[in-house]
């Protein structure tokens, strides 16, 4: 049963080694040539798988499975051009972009989206100025009853303190939703990955797939990577070309 106990291993650590060992099964078992995107490669009209394949003259190429099993039915296209060309250009964005992010020339908070950890400074800091405001209610309830403040100023400063109370728990509520839906901080954990990346001479399957969720192919040869952290920029590669 899971979460029954504190665990040996972190479980980000573990969940990311049974991925490389269910990749490096999958390659041994099933595939005769292991390539650097194996598995991360999709058509995005359709959403199917996109396969290597290759051809007499030595190079290789990409095919959408969906169009090469129904090509007859025209269900999609083949989104074919060179496979080669395709893991040149996202290696060097890649490598250009962690280049920057381990000089520091760049944040890492690239999309300024804020995470748990934020969210939760954010609501103390909120839960603490409900606070302020309840407690300075019964001040000035205490200041009524002992003939310092008027009934009227007490009643005209009552509702204005209670509509700022209203609003601030509002505030608090949807900030509180927010934190539901919102990543946690993986700021160290992408530090981390970079300069594993950057020590490779030649990058693993395996180390691509920690670093992308998928890469889909359009048909007119744009190419979105997606990534697995939440900090780092979705990004196009715009129409590769052909060699």
């Amino acid at each position: 049963m899971e979460n029954t106990h504190e665990p040996i291993i972190e479980k980000q650590v573990f969940d990311k080694v049974q991925k490389m060992v269910i990749v490096q099964k999958y390659n041994r078992n099933e595939k005769k040539h292991k390539f650097l995107l194996d598995g991360l490669l999709f058509c995005y009209e359709c959403k199917h798988k996109i396969g290597v394949r290759g051809k007499k003259n030595g190079y290789m190429f990409m095919i959408c499975n969906n169009y090469r099993r129904n090509s007859k039915l025209g269900l999609c296209t083949s989104h074919g051009f060179s496979y080669e060309t395709l893991e040149k250009t996202i290696l060097q964005y890649i490598k250009n972009l962690f280049l920057a992010i381990d000089s520091k020339k760049i944040e890492l908070n690239i999309k300024n989206n804020r995470t748990k950890q934020d969210y939760e400074k954010i609501l103390k800091q909120k839960q603490a100025e409900i606070n302020l405001i309840k407690d300075n209610i019964d001040k000035m309830y205490v200041d009524k009853l002992n003939g310092k403040v008027s009934e009227e100023m007490y009643e005209r400063l009552f509702n204005k303190l209670i509509n700022e109370v209203n609003q601030k728990e509002k505030e608090y509520n949807e900030l509180k939703n927010r934190k539901e839906h919102a990543g946690q901080d993986d700021r160290e954990e992408i530090e981390k990955i970079v300069k594993e990346f950057l020590k490779l001479e030649k990058p693993t399957p395996e180390m691509m797939k920690v670093i992308i969720n998928k890469i889909e192919i359009h048909q007119d040869k744009q190419v979105d990577i997606i990534f697995n952290f939440k900090r780092l920029n979705n990004i196009s590669v715009s129409n590769a070309q052909n060699d």
